[in-house]
């Protein structure tokens, strides 16, 4: 949020003045402005979704990142603490996306009551509030909620189930009110979706198979970008265009895969710093424009797909372990990029397992929530280390974003 310092005699004036489009405190329940509390809702989830991506994707491996600023330099390194810019950033986003879902459906019950609960917009800020806590969970270490003490990730998770299990219940009275089918079953997915993974970042694999096996096997939804305005860029392709603005390039386990869902340049080009050569991404698997057989840049408009049926099969998979499922999982997806099945067992085939996820997930955000799991469930560290090729400087061990300082300065239970 951004801070205007004034002086004590324009005070006055300043307060004097009025924003005709302003919308007053006592309005935000008028039934008439349900429409805009929803879309602040979806919005302030997308814009995050799509910031946190790139910047997570940077701390984990999917991204290499080489750029004069030198906040920068921090999250490449992952030794990022509570005073980068970035780390604030990603922290007051996924504060204000969780806020506006929980304030939309408190709103919501002034509105209508008891009725709030058989009401699409209802579900949908549910749905899509219970995403914000799974994201704040995999992303930070802990977090406050309201000014708060802190929570670990794992009772943020918890918080995100219970907002898709009341997700869930409102799905079923939204129908029962004849609210329409096909969102309403959109939403549900994504409510199950979305129990499943925090499921399964908690490592309580029966009720994160449970969930995931209930989802629809033609589900998915999207990150929608646009060319109206600069909140509405997809954040991939300033970065990755133009031969002295480029500054995004594939991390080391996602170059030179020869796989169709992890598309690259063929040569390394020039970039933002004079000097580095870089192979530049093209729009991967879960990208709008994504064709097999062409190359494609990211566009402002390009659209991401962040929750589908083949995630919920990822998670079935994971949760069963080395079984028959996760073979035939794991050859389909092999098959779809034209390699050759495999014949594997046991911690191989897990392996085999991540590296798919990996590629057909590749910049959709779960990659960071990801290594933190294999870390924290299973011991394994896919985390970055030794040097970063552009920085030549060592990696940290940072494997989550702490509170930032502008938290621990304004909140007395920290």
């Amino acid at each position: 949020m951004a801070v205007l310092l004034i002086t004590a005699a324009a005070c006055d004036d300043i307060l004097d003045v009025s924003n005709p489009g302003a919308i007053e405190e006592d309005e935000l329940t008028n039934v008439n402005l349900e429409q805009s509390l929803i879309n602040g809702v979806i919005g302030e989830f997308q814009y995050t979704h799509s910031y946190t991506s790139q910047w997570t994707g940077t701390v984990a491996d999917e991204l290499l990142l080489d750029h004069t600023f030198a906040q920068t330099i921090p999250m490449v390194l992952r030794t990022a603490d509570e005073n980068n810019v970035y780390v604030a950033n990603i922290y007051s986003f996924w504060q204000r996306s969780r806020a506006s879902a929980d304030d939309a459906v408190s709103r919501f019950e002034v509105m209508y009551g008891d009725d709030a609960y058989s009401r699409v917009n209802t579900l949908k800020a549910l749905a899509y509030g219970g995403y914000s806590y799974v994201m704040m969970a995999e992303t930070f270490c802990e977090a406050p909620v309201n000014v708060s003490a802190a929570y670990s990730s794992d009772e943020l998770f918890r918080i995100a189930i219970e907002r898709f299990e009341e997700a869930l219940s409102a799905a079923d009275n939204a129908l029962s009110a004849g609210e329409p089918g096909a969102m309403v079953e959109r939403l549900r997915n994504l409510a199950l979706l979305g129990a499943a993974r925090a499921s399964l970042n908690l490592g309580e694999m029966e009720d994160a198979e449970e969930y995931a096996l209930q989802v629809a096997d033609d589900f998915e939804m999207w990150i929608r970008h646009s060319d109206n305005s600069s909140r509405q860029y997809n954040p991939f392709r300033d970065p990755t265009t133009g031969a002295n603005n480029r500054y995004l390039s594939p991390g080391e386990p996602f170059q030179n895969l020869n796989d169709i869902r992890v598309p690259h340049t063929a040569e390394k080009l020039t970039s933002l710093v004079e000097g580095t050569m870089m192979y530049i991404p093209y729009q991967p698997y879960s990208f709008s424009d994504w064709v097999a057989e062409e190359a494609m840049e990211f566009q402002r408009s390009t659209d991401v797909r962040f929750a589908s049926a083949l995630e919920a099969r990822y998670i079935i998979a994971e949760a069963r372990g080395a079984s028959d499922y996760t073979l035939d999982l794991v050859n389909e997806r092999r098959e779809f990029a034209g390699h050759d099945s495999v014949d594997l067992t046991g911690d191989e085939l897990m392996a085999e397992l991540r590296e798919q996820r990996a590629r057909d997930f590749y910049l959709t955000g779960k990659r960071f929530g990801d290594l933190r799991r294999y870390k924290n469930l299973y011991g394994i560290d896919l985390f970055p280390s030794g040097d970063d090729p552009f920085q030549n400087l060592p990696y940290g061990d940072l494997t989550c974003l702490p509170i930032p300082q502008s938290e621990r300065n304004s909140n007395p239970n920290l």
